[in-house]
């Protein structure tokens, strides 16, 4: 998970990683070529480093501090909270499955026409 270097890390940093998370749903928008965008998308969703991945590691990191923590309050509603910041690490987990997903989209062939507006754009 880390490579042996540990880094202090701010708030600032983390809106900065949601930022380049923006950034790139933008690019996506602007219509790149398909082997580029592929590309990006493939170091998001990569089952060993990608976005989610990551994600789910840090919420199941958040909620071992918090357990481990003697100054947060072992209430009802910690604990709930950290059964759902365990839950959603494992929906993270399962989003792995999104690198088996770009095979088929990297061997689609190719439309010569526009394609139409997809309903979530």
């Amino acid at each position: 998970m880390t490579d042996g270097h540990i880094t202090r890390l701010t708030a600032e940093d983390i809106r900065a990683s949601a930022h380049t998370l923006h950034l790139l749903t933008a690019y996506l928008r602007t219509g790149p070529h398909v082997t580029e965008a592929l590309s990006l998308i493939a170091a998001l969703v990569d089952a060993d480093t990608g976005t989610a991945v990551r994600l789910g590691e840090a919420l199941r990191g958040i909620a071992r501090y918090l357990a481990q923590e003697t100054t947060v309050p072992r209430t009802d509603t910690v604990e709930a909270t950290l059964g759902e910041y365990i839950e959603a690490a494992s929906v993270l987990q399962d989003l792995r499955l999104l690198a088996l997903t770009l095979a088929p989209l990297r061997t689609a062939p190719v439309r010569t026409s526009p394609a139409e507006t997809a309903p979530w754009q």
